[in-house]
């Protein structure tokens, strides 16, 4: 049994978390289910993971973008995604992250004329997008996430 106070138990924690959530999870969201613990103490352990999970001889890494964190598969063993369970992109979907990864930065107004205004919220929450305000316009960005799953199409 671990002792629940020590940095062992709080990094499996994060881990489990990481594992069991379907998509990436806000750091807050951790904050949370971790309250008697410090911040900067699980950001902490947080960095240890994430390069922890980087050193190791496994098929799976952590990355952090936009203040949230998720468990992925490595480019490499993209072609194994067949085996998960869970949201995969319609053609629809599809196209409307094409045309956003062909043009970011991009408004949201121009992706709407030409593309499902549904097609941003689900990519948006498969954190594939990411939306910045700029005045009163929606910027649109493509994320590492993005860029990690689709890496080998370049």
């Amino acid at each position: 049994m671990l002792n629940k106070e020590g940095s062992d138990y709080l990094r499996l924690s994060i881990e489990c978390i990481l594992f069991m959530s379907p998509k990436a999870v806000a750091i807050k969201k951790i904050y949370s289910a971790l309250p008697n613990i410090s911040k900067d103490l699980i950001d902490l352990e947080i960095d240890e993971l994430i390069n922890d999970y980087s050193k190791r001889k496994t098929s799976i890494e952590i990355i952090k973008d936009n203040n949230k964190l998720e468990m992925v598969i490595k480019p490499d063993f993209q072609p194994f995604n067949i085996f998960a369970t869970g949201n995969t992109l319609s053609k629809s979907e599809l196209k409307t992250l094409a045309y956003i990864s062909l043009n970011s930065p991009v408004e949201q107004a121009k992706i709407t004329r030409k593309r499902p205004f549904e097609d941003l919220q689900i990519l948006k929450d498969l954190d594939l997008i990411s939306v910045e305000k700029k005045g009163r316009k929606n910027i649109l960005h493509t994320t590492k996430k993005f860029a990690l799953l689709f890496k080998k199409f370049k």
